[in-house]
């Protein structure tokens, strides 16, 4: 008895021990698996649930017969792996199909309602744009007209200046007195004024030397009126008052140049004239010198009087409280410490004892030049 005899029996009942029980995967198996879970502190017995499989059943004989007579020659009885994957993938894939059917589609509305933002968003930018362009535009434009107004008042100043300063050249250079009238202001009313005043003392040119300042005054809201500063030969200093009739003409306010009087006021206050009246360029100032026909201070208000081209002083009076009194007390009101020029117009009376005393009948001017042209050929 070989050592095969030993071997055959156990390896018979091994095989039995070995085989294999085919069932078809579409059976159910009831069967209930109890599984225990270990807790912290307590043991649990649960019951697992049965496998759920996922889509459609598939048949036995589909699994376990072949495709065709072809593959049986080649090939042992198994299952058709190529069925399978292609059975799953049409599985997979209908939830795919079933969604279409449904009649879920793309949200189209929403797709509209953004443009319809974004094209308004667009044509606001549009409009804003335009608009700012057409600010910028007016903007520029506006610069543009203030620039070209600005250089033309530039040039316009220039022009002024330069007229000025012509104005006051040819004035001081005249060598005749028609030659002077072209330059002055009033021309006809200053004419016999000025034949007199160059009789007696020749008319000579003089020349500028220097043009030491040219000073703008605004003379009761006026800005026409320019101060000219000149220096001549032999460092002799003088003062032009001028108006600005046009950026192409200007005039000299000869009166003040001159300053004229009716009389030498030296002379004027010395012989004192009984009857006479002149309107004399004066510089006034609140006093209370009261003499003889002045005595009463309740009764007059004093005035201390001197002018430019002398050294006496004069008393000047008016009635106190009434009409000229009034204006003359409203005009050195607060201004007592100062001497105001005026044009005034004095009278001496007959028969008159204080030796400093006149008569104030008239303000002329508040100044010692006339804005205007006054009426009935006054100086």
């Amino acid at each position: 008895m070989g050592i095969s005899a030993f071997l055959v029996l156990p390896m018979a009942n091994e095989k039995e021990k070995q085989r294999i029980d085919l069932r078809p995967l579409d059976e159910e198996v009831a069967t209930n698996h109890r599984l225990i879970r270990l807790g912290i502190d307590s043991v649990e017995e649960i019951e697992e649930l049965p496998p759920v499989r996922v889509g459609e059943r598939i048949s036995s004989d589909l699994l376990l017969n072949p495709s065709g007579k072809e593959n049986l020659r080649t090939r042992s009885i198994e299952t058709d792996l190529n069925s399978l994957i292609e059975r799953e993938i049409q599985v997979m894939e209908e939830p795919w199909d079933t969604e279409a059917a449904t009649g879920q589609t793309f949200a189209w509305g929403w797709v509209a309602l953004v443009a319809c933002v974004f094209a308004a968003a667009i044509l606001w930018s549009l409009a804003n744009l335009n608009k700012v362009g057409g600010e910028g535009a007016d903007l520029a434009r506006q610069n543009r007209l203030n620039m070209n107004l600005e250089n033309k008042e530039e040039i316009d100043a220039e022009t002024q200046v330069s007229t000025i300063e012509n104005a006051a050249r040819n004035f001081l250079g005249s060598r005749s007195v028609e030659e002077m009238l072209r330059y002055v202001r009033h021309p006809e009313r200053l004419r016999p004024l000025i034949e007199a005043f160059y009789a007696e003392s020749p008319l000579k040119p003089m020349r500028i030397k220097n043009l030491l300042s040219l000073e703008p005054l605004t003379i009761d809201n006026s800005a026409e009126y320019w101060m000219v500063s000149c220096e001549f030969e032999g460092n002799v200093r003088s003062q032009l008052l001028l108006e600005s009739i046009s950026i192409d003409e200007a005039r000299v306010d000869w009166e003040t140049f001159v300053c004229h009087q009716p009389m030498a006021w030296n002379e004027f206050v010395k012989n004192k004239p009984d009857g006479y009246t002149g309107d004399f360029r004066v510089y006034v100032q609140k006093d209370h010198h009261y003499s003889h026909e002045f005595s009463d201070s309740t009764a007059f208000d004093c005035y201390r009087l001197t002018a430019l081209n002398g050294d006496e002083v004069l008393f000047g009076y008016v009635p106190r409280g009434r009409g000229l009194g009034l204006r003359m007390d409203e005009m050195t009101a607060g201004k007592e410490d100062q001497t105001l020029p005026m044009l005034l117009r004095l009278h001496i009376p007959r028969d008159l004892t204080s030796p400093q005393g006149v008569v104030i009948k008239e303000i002329v001017s508040s100044r010692w030049f006339f804005m205007n042209d006054p009426k009935g050929g006054e100086p």
